[in-house]
């Protein structure tokens, strides 16, 4: 056989097999089987506040973990200025802005904490 007859033997062999498994896979049961329940991932009876809820916490949560970094960041560039003015500024700036949005971070989260369960006892009434 040559190498032509070989390539269009196999490729109609590959085509053949691919329509036998599009006849399998679109084949349907004519039975009364019942459907099934879809797994829910979020859980059962997730209400959208609890979950916008979720993540609105965990974008805290990482802002948090970002004014530690920030600490980390400012008190070092102070502990290594070396005497020179214009680092041991900036860091402490660095470790007072930190301060600020770490304030910042805390009054959001009480303030959404607050309204999200205001939110939950009013829905759930």
């Amino acid at each position: 056989m040559s190498l032509k007859l070989k390539t269009i033997f196999f490729i109609s062999l590959c085509f053949c097999l691919l329509l036998v498994n599009a006849v399998i896979v679109l084949a349907q049961t004519t039975g009364t089987a019942e459907p099934q329940e879809l797994y829910n991932p979020l859980g059962p009876n997730r209400d959208l506040s609890v979950i916008i809820g979720g993540i609105i916490k965990n974008v805290l949560g990482l802002l948090g973990v970002l004014a530690l970094v920030m600490f980390i960041y400012g008190g070092l560039l102070w502990m290594t200025s070396g005497g020179k003015e214009e680092q041991v500024k900036k860091g402490r700036e660095t470790l007072v802005w930190a301060a600020a949005g770490l304030a910042l971070i805390f009054f959001s989260y009480a303030i959404l904490n607050f309204v999200l369960n205001v939110l939950v006892k009013t829905s759930g009434q």
